[in-house]
């Protein structure tokens, strides 16, 4: 333990380890405080760690992006070792490193119980579009100048798509109704999470606008930031779309 004092680092209640998505480089053994891990995404807390316990595991991997974001709920002194370090400390002492490895997978299955026992999302009713509706949609949505280029990148198929109008749904066909968005993301969406109508891209006086449609469930995200139904909010080049767990690009 001596040997590891001179890679103790101290934090507040408050502080932001890491974030989701960030390359991480070092390994974490937490002495003294209290971390929870947690996906941003959804606001869902996966564990509560306390002394002795490890995050950080993606730099093992050498640079890998965190796959969660890590907050100090209570002051706490970490003991942060980089990666080289990290490796040749495990090849030097194979009982730290079996030590490690228990404690991660006592982590990966406390974590794997929370999301087994989270509620399944109650399905969205499935409502036939009235005609009135669908003629009114028509009606507004009109097209974009030629001159203007945006697409969005929908990153799990690597589709493009070009935003032509102004009105743009996104969401999944409905095989009952007929229904079928503007950009249809049945096949990318593989889980079904997405609604029928799960949100809307507007184009006016020269910008573009996102905002959740009423009846969406698990979520519409803006660079992270949860939307409010309804609350459109303007699109800039390179922002990241998520509706539920799908990551799409805005480029212009």
């Amino acid at each position: 333990m001596e040997a590891l004092k001179k890679f103790i680092t101290h934090y507040k209640a408050g502080d932001i380890i890491y974030k989701i998505g960030e390359i991480q480089t070092d390994f974490y053994i937490l002495n003294k405080g209290k971390v929870q891990l947690k996906n941003d995404n959804s606001g869902q807390i996966l564990i509560t760690l306390t002394k002795g316990d490890f995050f950080g595991e993606e730099s093992l991997n050498n640079e890998q992006k965190a796959i969660y974001t890590v907050a100090v709920i209570e002051d706490a002194d970490m003991i942060k070792i980089p990666y080289i370090s990290l490796t040749e400390m495990l090849k030097q002492t194979p009982d730290i490193a079996l030590k490690v490895l228990k404690k991660l997978s006592e982590k990966h299955i406390k974590i794997q119980t929370v999301l087994m026992n989270l509620p399944i999302p109650a399905p969205v009713a499935k409502e036939k579009p009235d005609a009135k509706e669908v003629k009114k949609e028509d009606q507004t949505s009109e097209k974009i100048s030629t001159d203007v280029k945006a697409y969005l990148i929908i990153q799990r198929s690597n589709r493009l798509v070009q935003l032509t109008k102004t009105q743009t749904f996104l969401g999944r066909r409905d095989y009952t109704t007929g229904f079928v968005p503007d950009i249809d993301l049945t096949d990318e969406d593989e889980e079904k999470y997405i609604s029928r109508k799960h949100s809307k891209i507007q184009f006016k006086d020269g910008k573009f606008y996102l905002s959740e449609e009423p009846g969406a469930i698990n979520g519409t995200f803006l660079n992270g930031n949860k939307l409010q139904t309804g609350v459109k909010h303007e699109l800039h080049a390179e922002d990241e779309i998520t509706l539920c767990h799908l990551n799409i690009i805005f480029k212009v």
